[in-house]
């Protein structure tokens, strides 16, 4: 006879539920399984996200395709010209946003 357990558990608070180590360790393997099977599938449906695609820049590399200096890319950031990214405590900046920024002032990468 199989019994849910969380329906025993809330029915009878205080019931005690005697299992066999092997028993236990099989329902244990088996809800493992289950779960990587579960995202491995998940991870494979999951549409790809923008990190997954965007290409970012360093400081220094956003500097020589620009050809400015640090200080004025920091000064771009800090009008909103670029934006960029924090990857932990450093910056750093979408390819598609410089090339959009030069772009717009009638330049190519």
């Amino acid at each position: 006879m199989s019994q849910d357990l969380i329906t025993l558990s809330e029915q009878f608070p205080g019931l005690t539920v005697t299992v066999k180590l092997e028993d236990l360790l099989s329902a244990g393997r088996r809800l493992c399984a289950e779960l990587l099977d579960y995202i491995a599938q998940t991870r494979d449906a999951a549409p790809s996200t923008e990190a997954d695609t965007v290409e970012l820049l360093t400081t220094e590399e956003t500097c020589r395709k620009l050809g400015v200096s640090t200080t004025t890319l920091w000064r771009m950031a800090q009008n909103g010209i670029l934006k960029p990214v924090k990857v932990g405590v450093q910056n750093r900046y979408r390819l598609t946003d410089i090339a959009a920024l030069v772009s717009k002032k009638g330049g190519a990468l």
